[in-house]
C-alpha cells in the first residue's frame, strides 16, 4: 500500500514539473527550500518515507532475519501462531516472527502519519505557523518515525497482533476500494480523452490505439487470472482461493458484457466524447 501511495505521489510530482534542485541540505533541520517548491518537496519526501517503510517491512521477511527478531522479548511467545486468527498451531515461530515484525513496522508508520495528520488539522495554507512543521524539519521527523517504529517492537504481545490484524484487514479493504474508484475514474478519463481526439481528426489511428489498449488490458487480466490459479491454488485444495478467483473473474466478465449492451450505452451522457466508439 505504501509503495503505491509513494509512486502516486512521485507521479504527481513529475507531472507537476517540480524540482528538488532548490532544496539545500539544512532543509533536513528546518524550512529553507524555496516557497514555490515546498508542496512538491513535501509530497516527494513523504512518499520516500512510505517507500522506506515498505522496504523495511520487506527486509523483515527476508531469510535469516527470524534469528535476530526472535531475540526481541515476546516475539516468540508460545512458539506458534496462537495470536493470529486462522493459524492456531499451524505456523511455527520461525515463519510467524517475520509477519509480526511487518505488523509492527506498519503500526509505527501508521502512528507517525496519524500524528502529523492530527497536528495539521485545519491548516489551509503555507502561511499557517504549523505549515513550517509540515514542510520542513525532516531530520527530526525521520527520527520520530524511526523511534515510533523501533518502539513498537517492544510492545508486549498480548492482543496487539490480533487487533492489528483486524485493523490491517479493514484498512486494506478501504484502500482497495478507493484504488478501484480511482482506477475506474482514470480509465474513464483516458477513454474520454482519446475518443475526443479521435473525433477531432485521424479517427482510424485513435480507434486502433483504443482497441489495442483494450485488448492488451484484457490479455493481461486473463494472464493474471491464470497465474492466480497456478500459484495460489492446488488441485486437491485451496477451495476458498478458487472460489474468490472465480467470482472475481465472473464479475469482470459480467461488467464487461453489461458495459457494451445497447441499453447501457444509450443511458450514457451524449456530450460527444463520453461513449466508446464501439
Amino acid at each position: 500500500m505504501g509503495a503505491v501511495l509513494g509512486l502516486c505521489s512521485m507521479a504527481s510530482w513529475v507531472r507537476g514539473g517540480g524540482s528538488v534542485s532548490g532544496c539545500c541540505a539544512p532543509c533536513l533541520l528546518s524550512r529553507c527550500c524555496p516557497s514555490g517548491n515546498n508542496s512538491t518537496v513535501t509530497r516527494l519526501t513523504y512518499a520516500f518515507f512510505l517507500l522506506l517503510g515498505v522496504a523495511v517491512a520487506g527486509v523483515m521477511l527476508m531469510p535469516g532475519m527470524e534469528g535476530q527478531l526472535k531475540k526481541i522479548p515476546g516475539f516468540c511467545e508460545g512458539g506458534t501462531g496462537s495470536s493470529i486468527p486462522g493459524v492456531e498451531g499451524r505456523v511455527n515461530c520461525d515463519v510467524l516472527v517475520g509477519y509480526k515484525a511487518v505488523y509492527r513496522v506498519c503500526f509505527g508508520m501508521a502512528m507517525f502519519f496519524l500524528l502529523f495528520s492530527l497536528l495539521m488539522v485545519k491548516v489551509r495554507s503555507s502561511q499557517d505557523p504549523r505549515a513550517a512543521l509540515h514542510n520542513g524539519f525532516w531530520f527530526f521527523k525521520f527520527a520520530a518515525a524511526a523511534a515510533i517504529t523501533i518502539g513498537s517492537f517492544f510492545i508486549s504481545e498480548g492482543p496487539f497482533t490480533t487487533v492489528w490484524f483486524y485493523v490491517g484487514m479493514a484498512g486494506a479493504f478501504c484502500f482497495i476500494l478507493i484504488q478501484l474508484v480511482l482506477l475506474i475514474d482514470f480509465a474513464h478519463s483516458w477513454n474520454e480523452s482519446w475518443v475526443e481526439k479521435m473525433e477531432e481528426g485521424n479517427s482510424r489511428c485513435w480507434y486502433a490505439a483504443l482497441l489495442s489498449v483494450t485488448t492488451l488490458n484484457y490479455v493481461m487480466s486473463l494472464v493474471s487470472v491464470v497465474l492466480f490459479y497456478v500459484y495460489y491454488t492446488h488441485s486437491d485444495g485451496c477451495t476458498e482461493n478458487k472460489v474468490f478467483i472465480s467470482i472475481n473473474m465472473l464479475l469482470c466478465l459480467g461488467s464487461s458484457v453489461l458495459s457494451i449492451l445497447p441499453h447501457i450505452q444509450e443511458s450514457q451522457p451524449r456530450s460527444g466524447c463520453c461513449s466508446p466508439p464501439w
